[in-house]
């Protein structure tokens, strides 16, 4: 009995550690790779829209380039707090926010669907 009780225990454990490893290298860190650097003297404003939508941004009232449905943008700028609006192509779904930029820095605008809300996207700030 004490064999088998102890071939058991062993067998659990190795799953236990197969179920962690798969856990682990699944896990996705949301940790993204902007492969951008900032011009001398600027900070950059990433916008990053995982919605399905297409993005119209607006920054300090200027329309600038929209962004695709999964795709991210650059907009190269002065070192300061801009206001940014950020309105859905073909929806209703809209938000507005302040944006510090920092010299030679990314500040990063990951823009989702709010689930909770049909009529504003999710917007989190990160910087890099």
């Amino acid at each position: 009995m004490n064999k088998r009780a102890d071939w058991m225990k062993r067998l659990g454990m190795l799953a236990m550690a197969a179920m962690v490893t798969t856990w682990t290298v699944g896990c996705d860190d949301d940790d993204e790779d902007y492969d951008h650097v900032s011009p001398a003297g600027q900070g950059t404003l990433v916008v990053d829209n995982n919605t399905p939508d297409r993005v119209r941004v607006f920054i300090a009232g200027v329309q600038v380039q929209s962004v695709g449905k999964g795709d991210e943008r650059y907009y190269d700028l002065n070192p300061g707090l801009y206001r940014v609006a950020l309105d859905g192509e073909d929806t209703d779904r809209f938000w507005t926010g302040d944006a510090d930029i920092l010299q030679g820095r990314l500040t990063i605008l990951k823009v989702s669907d709010d689930l909770g809300d049909f009529d504003e996207f999710d917007v989190d700030f990160d910087y890099d």
